[in-house]
């Protein structure tokens, strides 16, 4: 038995055991009894609520990619002769059931097999997490603050994450801290948990809000190969692992792979804000898998490239992943032939590479729309959700203090620095640049402090692309004066993304002051998640003016530069550089004056679409397209390859010279005829089906 302050994990493979017995072992040796009695202790005579929730996310009844149904059935008797009654498993229809039948929670869980009641006639509910949702069960701090939650996943008194051991394409691995993203509401989950937002942060802000208590991985039959989830082939390791910490559990069924943990950026990022227990038991062997094969590294950041394509990685799922037709037949009659011509193809291993030359093809083809609409269209990027980054126990109040402390020492600097402009001063500072912007807009200070709040001066800069805000300390007036804030910019200047350069992604502490006629925010950066920056420390000042309000922004910026600028830099050009500084700056604080101007106005400033805005399925977008042009191309293959009708020729007629010109024969060939038959079906059925896809459409909408 694990000892009382440290977490247990048990790797169970004793040989001689049935796979039900493996279970067993497991349970006792990680202590789950210990954990329940405990908990049953708190919450006195009350019955505890206990949900599973396993692993779905298979394609083919007793596919090695979901937990077998006979364990977690074998798990709820375990519990209900240990006098634990009330069990549910849980679950919610993921981004699937957008394109296959049949992938719905109750239709789902009863093709995999799940009977709702055990081999030991104990009944059992299947709940569907995605019914009656909790608003604002996430902090503000997190990635998922605005989303909602299941009730019944919230207010359980216990949670039990039951996953499958399986390599995956994109991740590396796909194990707890992946199956649990599935008890979030959203159909579409792929998109919104796992391209819109990073799933190891959606995993963080899971866990702070429903931490789960004890991890499950069926490892009896597991699914390895280089196709992970798509065309995983099954492997025999007969083990059964069991944890109380959900990381602890992914950190060693990764090693049991032979992988290390962090090659999944999902583990990465869950474990920098929930890391391993500094104490933990390790019950059973640690060797890894024999005969395991892993998804190779190539392949791996091919397929994690593309799958951050949000069109491109949705459009070609349903292409390449290879699915029983009988039970979860694809709903878009055009993925369907794809999906029969390509997923086997795909899934012979004589065809990765070039399924890897694919997926960089098309992650290459969507960042070059991504640097497009970063030049051109900013209106249709998508705007960031992301947590705040910063362990708020730095937030002390020697912190604040000393971070205005060093942004008074900053002003003298900046008001040294060379004019450039009207408005503009800046200078070198070792590598930074330290800048000094001086503007009169002709507005009241009175009318601007209501229409602007100045705690938020950073998000209303100019390329402001996302980020949360998190107010620590109030005054009288309930206005926040210290706070946290996380922010994302898209590259300065912009043509960066031309050379691959970083969004501006930085997360700082901030002072607010109020005064009377003069009010002022000074920030300083303590972190960048994606080391765009080293400093990015400023201070904006509000005062009243006869005239309107000056504002001035003073400030230490020194930004990454991308590998081009440092390989071919721009000083071997005299007064290049320089030029391009001034430029920067005066285009980026101007751009901001218009938005302070037309917030006042009322006029929104922001750039890109929300987060959890819906998005279709990208064939549903393109049937109209498609169907217009089978439509205008139907005619006109049949005009071509109607070999039925016979041509007319006309009689052989005699020239000026005598010469007679004969029109010969149309060569006619029985190979030619059937291929131009089999044009002329598929063409016709192609529309036909595009036409009916459509109807259904209309009439389901």
């Amino acid at each position: 038995m694990p000892e009382a302050d440290a977490r247990a994990v048990a790797i169970v493979d004793d040989d001689g055991l049935s796979a039900a017995g493996k279970l067993a072992a497991a349970l006792d040796r990680a202590g789950l009894w210990t954990l329940l009695r405990r908990k049953r202790s708190l919450h006195g005579r009350r019955e505890l609520d206990i949900v599973i929730r396993p692993e779905l996310s298979a394609f083919s009844a007793g596919s090695p990619t979901a937990t077998d149904p006979a364990l977690v059935e074998a798990l709820i008797d375990a519990l209900h002769d240990a006098g634990y009654a009330n069990v549910a498993v849980v679950g919610a229809a993921d981004s699937s059931a957008l394109w296959a039948d049949n992938r719905e929670l109750y239709a789902l869980t009863d093709l995999l097999g799940y009977r709702y009641v055990t081999p030991k006639q104990r009944p059992y509910d299947i709940v569907d997490l995605a019914d009656e949702q909790v608003e604002a069960a996430f902090g503000v701090a997190g990635a998922l603050h605005g989303c909602t939650i299941s009730r019944r996943w919230l207010q359980a008194d216990l949670r039990i994450v039951f996953s499958k051991s399986r390599t995956d394409e994109a991740a590396g691995y796909a194990l707890c801290l992946d199956t649990l993203i599935g008890v979030l509401p959203l159909i579409d989950q792929d998109l919104h948990y796992r391209r819109r937002r990073r799933p190891g942060d959606v995993v963080a802000a899971l866990l702070d809000a429903a931490p789960v208590e004890f991890c499950l991985i069926d490892a009896i039959v597991a699914a390895h190969g280089p196709s992970g989830r798509r065309a995983p082939l099954a492997i025999q390791t007969g083990t059964i692992i069991a944890a109380t910490d959900i990381v602890l559990a992914d950190d060693i069924g990764a090693r049991k792979m032979g992988l290390d943990p962090k090659v999944s950026q999902t583990f990465a990022r869950a474990a920098r804000t929930h890391p391993l227990p500094q104490r933990y038991i390790v019950a059973g062997s640690l060797d890894p898998y024999v005969g395991w094969d892993n998804v190779p590294p190539v392949s791996l950041q091919a397929a994690r490239a593309c799958a951050q394509a949000e069109t491109f990685g949705r459009l070609i799922e349903p292409w390449l992943q290879r699915v029983d037709p009988a039970l979860f037949p694809l709903k878009n009659p055009v993925d369907a032939r794809l999906n029969g011509a390509l997923a086997e193809y795909f899934a012979a291993p004589s065809n990765r590479w070039l399924l890897t030359l694919v997926n960089c093809l098309l992650a290459w083809i969507d960042t070059t729309i991504g640097s497009y609409r970063v030049l051109f269209d900013k209106d249709a990027l998508r705007r960031q959700a992301v947590p705040l980054g910063l362990d708020l126990a730095c937030a002390t109040d020697d912190a604040f203090g000393a971070l205005v402390d060093e942004l008074h020492r900053l002003e003298p600097l900046a008001e040294a620095a060379t004019s450039v402009s009207q408005e503009l001063a800046w200078r070198y500072v070792g590598d930074a640049v330290v800048f000094r912007y001086a503007r009169l807009l002709p507005i009241g200070f009175d009318r601007f402090v209501q229409r602007i709040d100045i705690a938020r001066t950073i998000q209303f800069m100019n390329d402001y692309l996302g980020g949360v805000l998190v107010p620590l300390a109030h005054d009288a007036s309930g206005r926040p004066v210290r706070q946290a804030e996380r922010n994302i910019y898209l590259p300065q200047p912009n043509y960066l993304v031309l050379f691959e350069g970083k969004p501006i992604d930085v997360s700082k502490l901030e002072v607010v002051e109020y005064g009377n006629g003069r009010h002022r925010l000074y920030w300083k950066t303590l972190l960048s998640e994606n080391a765009s920056a080293v400093h990015d420390d400023g201070i904006a000042t509000f005062e009243r003016r006869d005239r309107g309000t000056e504002v001035t922004i003073t400030g230490r910026q020194q930004f990454a530069l991308p590998l081009f600028f440092q390989v071919f830099d721009p000083d071997v050009v005299p007064g290049l550089k320089p030029r391009l500084v001034t430029h920067a700056y005066q285009t980026f604080f101007d751009r901001t004056m218009a938005n302070f101007e037309a917030l006042v106005e009322g006029r929104d400033i922001s750039i890109g679409r929300p987060v959890d805005e819906p998005a279709p399925p990208p064939m549903e977008r393109l049937m109209p397209t498609l169907q217009r042009l089978a439509e205008a191309a139907t005619p006109l293959l049949r005009r071509f390859t109607n070999v039925g009708e016979p041509m007319q020729q006309s009689a052989p007629q005699a020239d000026a010279d005598g010469f007679v010109h004969v029109v010969p024969e149309p060569l006619v060939s029985s190979d030619a005829d059937r291929l131009s038959a089999e044009i002329t079906r598929f063409v016709t059925e192609f529309g036909q089906a595009i036409a009916r896809d459509m109807t259904l459409t209309g009439r389901a909408a």
